[in-house]
């Protein structure tokens, strides 16, 4: 069973070193950190899709997936999540690059 706590595992290891995940309540959610970065989140919602939430960002999720269950689909999943973070991390002015729409949905 993947859980949002293992998929935040998986991104982090993407991202790289400067990146930590921590599990919310049994394992229910998901949490990424870096010095000098937003807080991100994941969780599931009420449809079911993994939603990613940035600490800084009132509006909304900044990304929403739907439910996969293949080890090939969830790593997709978790490459789409990393770049949904580096987009958010380059429109805020925490990194470098540019991002044309900030807010996806990834089918």
């Amino acid at each position: 069973m993947t859980t949002p706590a293992a998929v935040a595992d998986r991104v982090a290891e993407i991202l790289g070193d400067r990146w930590t995940a921590t599990p919310g309540p049994w394992k229910a959610s998901g949490h990424l950190e870096a010095e000098r970065a937003d807080t991100y989140s994941l969780d599931v919602d009420e449809r079911g899709e993994l939603c990613l939430w940035a600490s800084l960002n009132p509006s909304g999720p900044i990304a929403v997936f739907r439910e996969v269950h293949a080890i090939e689909e969830i790593e997709a999943v978790a490459e789409g999540i990393a770049e949904a973070i580096r987009e958010h991390r380059a429109t805020s002015g925490q990194g470098k690059g540019s991002c044309l729409n900030p807010k996806r949905a990834y089918n």
